[in-house]
């Protein structure tokens, strides 16, 4: 996993949970693992196409994604309910158009599909090993977790 493929992901999931939730993320030690996730964490899957195949998750910790969801829409919330699921959805959305900005500053063209939203025991990956850089932030844990594919 070469680093300019990594750092775009890294830049725009800090800028976007700054700009929108203002929230100061603190990177964790990236690591290889399963596919796998907590049955009630809120994941936001990406599709990569063009120079580079595969697939981006934004994992984030229930009670995480409540925090966010709050920020987001300037109100408490007490669940992940459907406007909650299009908030985080959009939060997705907004990083991946950032991520391809960064991307092709660099000179490295790519289609990102539009974010779906799923909860953790929902999700199939088919056995694939992630790349996962854990992120820490004063309302609890997400990770961006990537998949390239050869």
């Amino acid at each position: 996993m070469k680093a300019e493929h990594i750092n775009p992901f890294i830049i725009s999931v800090c800028k976007i949970m700054k700009d929108m939730c203002m929230l100061d993320l603190k990177i964790g030690k990236p690591s290889l693992k399963a596919g796998s996730y907590l049955p009630d964490s809120s994941l936001i899957k990406l599709g990569l196409l063009g120079n580079l195949k595969g697939e981006v998750v934004l994992n984030i910790n229930h009670d995480t994604a409540i925090g966010i969801v709050s920020k987001m829409i300037m109100t408490p919330v007490e669940a992940i309910d459907e406007l909650g699921q299009s908030a985080i959805a959009e939060l997705g959305n907004m990083i991946a158009g950032n991520a391809a900005t960064v991307f092709a500053n660099n000179s490295i063209i790519i289609d990102i599909t539009p974010p779906s939203y799923c909860v953790g025991e929902q999700y199939q990956n088919g056995e694939k090993e992630l790349f996962s850089i854990p992120f820490s932030s004063d309302i609890g844990d997400l990770s961006v977790d990537i998949f390239l594919s050869a």
